[in-house]
């Protein structure tokens, strides 16, 4: 019996994550394929391993929750695509592609690993459509409705029962209810949270054991802490900036920003300043303070940190080259250590384990 249960577990572990290799994909629209890059662990080094075709320009990418697919955004052919993930060769078996709206621009799967929500920025509209058992996506939306112009990103408390819009045109997040098991979005009562003129909240992401939301606005130069209220609106709790004191007002725009997997830091990349703000997360109040301002290769649109968080990468859209960083876990402090190339405007980084 005791070898039997061995043989299970061995099994068991063969075809777990345990040996999966890191990747970084990128999408590079312009040349209609994805990079793939194999991460040393070790050093944090980028190896080249191929390239794949995609049917349009790839952009915006994301992670089911089992981390077993990866979905793509079609951006000018208004589709979204799945894909299976080899753990040990960073390959990709296409499994689904749907036609949805122009320029999905965000995707997220939600914590029941039943639905992807999408945002869309051209159009002003949000979909969610069901995802089978093996990462196919169904045609037919089970929600599509209509918010506002440039909605940008998709973020959820971890309960699943609240879902956050935000848009860099009318300064606005729109805050929904969220039914996971009929996929459907329903707009709070007093749901619009509008910011400054001139703010454009573009990304958020949510603190994985408290009721806190960060996020970064695209016009303004800052980053953003919301607090969660237990009826699902946010409270805008602190706006600190991302670039230096002596930046001009109104230069540039912020890209992408996340969380450390820990929840301990907040990291916001600055296009035109050309750089990655880092800031810690106090603990007992949710509140930030600047680590350091880290230069980067030309317009950082996108960026990932790595599994392990040892390293942060950072795609350089002008210059068609990636920023490698030492991440230390301890501090949130990056030293810069690589730089390499990818080809021609790299869209978005995406790590697969």
């Amino acid at each position: 019996m005791l070898f039997r249960l061995l043989i299970v577990l061995l099994i068991t572990l063969s075809t777990s994550h345990l040996w999966a290799k890191p990747f970084l994909l990128v999408s590079l629209p312009d040349e209609k394929h994805i990079a793939v890059f194999e991460i040393n662990s070790r050093t944090g080094q980028l190896t080249h391993v191929r390239n794949h075709k995609t049917e349009s320009d790839p952009g915006p990418m994301s992670v089911s929750q089992d981390g077993e697919v990866l979905f793509l955004s079609l951006r000018n052919a208004g589709g979204l695509a799945s894909f299976a993930i080899d753990h040990q060769t960073g390959e990709l078996k296409h499994l689904s592609t749907i036609n949805v709206d122009q320029d999905p621009a965000y995707h997220w799967q939600d914590y029941s690993g039943n639905w992807l929500i999408t945002a869309y920025y051209h159009t002003g509209r949000v979909s969610v459509h069901a995802v089978d058992g093996q990462g196919r996506l169904n045609s037919k939306a089970s929600f599509f409705g209509e918010t506002a112009l440039n909605a940008h990103g998709v973020a959820a408390t971890r309960d699943n029962r609240f879902v956050y819009i935000p848009h860099t045109g009318p300064n606005l997040i729109v805050q929904f209810g969220f039914n996971d098991q009929t996929g459907q979005l329903t707009t709070l009562e007093n749901g619009s949270l509008i910011s400054a003129e001139k703010t454009g909240p573009r990304h958020l992401a949510t603190h994985p054991t408290k009721p806190w939301l960060y996020g970064d606005y695209e016009q303004g130069n800052k980053a953003v802490f919301y607090e969660i209220r237990p009826d699902g609106l946010l409270n805008t709790k602190q706006v600190i900036s991302s670039v230096p004191d002596d930046w001009p007002n109104g230069k540039g725009a912020t890209a992408r920003m996340t969380l450390s997997e820990d929840g301990r830091f907040v990291y916001v990349a600055n296009r035109g300043h050309n750089s990655i703000a880092t800031f810690r997360i106090t603990p007992r109040t949710g509140e930030l303070s600047t680590v350091g301002i880290y230069a980067t290769e030309p317009n950082p649109r996108s960026f990932a940190i790595s599994p392990s968080g040892k390293w942060l990468y950072a795609g350089g859209q002008d210059s068609g080259k990636i920023a490698v960083f030492k991440r230390n876990r301890r501090t949130g402090v990056l030293t810069r250590i690589d730089t390499i190339d990818t080809g021609q405007r790299p869209w978005w980084l995406q790590i697969i384990e």
